[in-house]
């Protein structure tokens, strides 16, 4: 199945956009976006495979060129990889840190760019919602294999 735009238009596309919606009724296949979106496989192709542009903060020419990526529908269905507006990069903590903490600043530093929502890696989380768009530390920490990026709508559907 090809991607499908699922974003309600005119409403906020939180992070959590799916868990929110279905006790109130949203079934779950009103979030199946079928697939990565546009605006994933972009981010994807010009920010973790190639460099970007801007490339401010720089890469590191240790970032690994072939990193593998997880699109839709991520690790669970429960989220806004099921919407196809999130990817997960592999990257270590322990072993990629400094590759991961420059993705994660990059993203947080051009989010207006990509319409990047959320960040997450190691303790570090960043959500544009959140209190001013300020990075803090998560209480569960189970992002230390992968960096995750996530989208707003605009962003997934390249507006």
């Amino acid at each position: 199945m090809a991607y499908k735009d699922v974003c309600i238009v005119g409403r906020p596309a939180g992070g959590r956009v799916r868990e929110d919606d279905i006790p109130g009724g949203a079934p779950a296949a009103a979030h199946d976006a079928g697939g990565p979106s546009p605006g994933i496989l972009k981010f994807i192709d010009e920010v973790v495979r190639a460099l970007p542009n801007p490339n401010v903060p720089p890469k590191p020419t240790s970032f690994p060129p072939q990193v593998d990526v997880d699109t839709y529908p991520g690790r669970g269905n429960a989220d806004v990889h099921f919407e196809g507006r999130a990817v997960d990069v592999s990257l270590n903590y322990s072993s990629q840190q400094a590759e991961g903490d420059w993705l994660f600043d990059w993203c947080v530093a051009n989010c207006t760019r990509y319409r990047i929502q959320g960040v997450i890696f190691g303790p570090r989380q960043w959500f544009s919602e959140a209190a001013g768009g300020s990075v803090t530390v998560r209480g569960k920490h189970d992002h230390f294999d992968h960096v995750h990026v996530e989208l707003n709508c605009d962003g997934a559907n390249l507006r």
